[in-house]
């Protein structure tokens, strides 16, 4: 059986359409990547099933939604799997083939979204991990981690890594430094695997820049975060959220704001979390009104400070917080998180 699959050009939803690959392979299916699925792919029948992986930016996807939806009545199996970081403007989700669509979202967060728009969801199936690769890589951090206790001795370590955006709230993550800086000057270090589109931004004290976002190997990325103590996670708006879940898989407890859609798949008790205070809509170029959970940067230092206390006066209980994430992150294996498309694909049982 042949799978033509069309994916949008982005680091994150390629790295995640890999592991769909794999997992749809394992179960005997010819997976054939391609930018774009035309109407003459159907027509001619170059693909048993056919399934497109994209953000739900109305116009971005017009032209796949119409392929779709000939691709569903000529097969009856085709999967449109999505994601979304906030509401369609409803006037371009509505007046376009895309209302014909039955989407997979990837949260239920992103679901809700869509239906918002009056958008239609056939089901959620969560972003997934590689979990053996996590358990390589937490096995292979030994080295990594020694040399950063060398270089910062006592401190504990966060690691903040990801992008530049105003979603991800770098302003309220240095805010929150500057608090610790006031509290805690020799108890922390902040490292930041970003890009530098503001570079004096992360000249405060204890903050040092150790890479620029998306410039090495997956797996390298992965090692860093089994490598400190903490990640931070500053974002106050996600389609989903895939550090917090990296993260946990190689044992490392994450601080983060308690919303959707992290809510669905991080483990409140042994990460440090906190409440956001109120929400906003903020219109965008991105076809979408961006659900921002706000939270004041004192309650981020807060719980930073809480890390730094769980870690240095109890270490039993951090030990066991790092377990207790490892087991939890492994429910969301790519191996049985994506059995759901091998079912929708070939009508069968996975």
């Amino acid at each position: 059986m042949n799978v033509l699959f069309s994916v949008f050009k982005a680091t994150s939803i390629w790295n995640q359409a890999e592991l769909i690959r794999r997992c749809l392979e394992a179960h005997g299916i010819n997976v054939v990547f391609k930018r774009y699925i035309s109407l003459w792919d159907i027509i001619w029948k170059k693909g048993d099933a056919y399934m497109w992986f994209a953000v739900l930016n109305p116009t971005w996807i017009v032209d796949s939604a119409v392929v779709y939806i000939e691709a569903k009545k000529e097969t009856g199996r085709a999967v449109f799997y999505t994601t979304i970081e906030g509401i369609p403007y409803r006037t371009l989700a509505q007046n376009t083939g895309v209302k014909y669509v039955d989407f997979v979202a990837n949260s239920k967060f992103t679901a809700d979204c869509l239906k918002k728009a009056g958008l239609k969801v056939k089901c959620v199936v969560h972003h997934a991990i590689d979990y053996d690769l996590c358990r390589k890589a937490e096995e292979k951090s030994g080295r990594l981690r020694q040399k950063l206790k060398s270089d910062f001795k006592d401190r504990v370590i966060f690691l903040y890594v990801g992008r530049d955006d105003h979603r991800k709230q770098l302003d309220r993550l240095m805010k929150a430094v500057d608090i610790l800086n006031t509290k805690h000057p020799h108890d922390f270090v902040l490292l930041c695997w970003t890009e530098l589109r503001r570079p004096k931004l992360f000249e405060r004290p204890n903050v040092k820049v150790c890479g620029t976002f998306g410039s090495r190997p997956y797996f390298d990325v992965l090692k860093l975060m089994a490598s400190v103590d903490y990640t931070v996670f500053p974002s106050v708006c996600e389609g989903f959220g895939l550090p917090v879940l990296e993260s946990m898989a190689v044992g490392t407890p994450v601080v983060h704001c308690w919303f959707p859609p992290l809510s669905e798949f991080s483990l409140k008790y042994a990460n440090i979390t906190f409440d956001y205070s109120y929400e906003e809509f903020w219109k965008t170029t991105a076809e979408q009104y961006f659900w921002m959970h706000m939270y004041d940067p004192e309650d981020l230092a807060d719980a930073m400070a809480r890390a730094i206390d769980i870690y240095l006066n109890y270490p039993d209980e951090y030990t066991e917080m790092k377990f207790m994430c490892m087991g939890h992150a492994g429910h969301w294996d790519y191996k049985d998180v994506y059995k759901p498309f091998v079912r929708m694909l070939t009508g069968g049982q996975a």
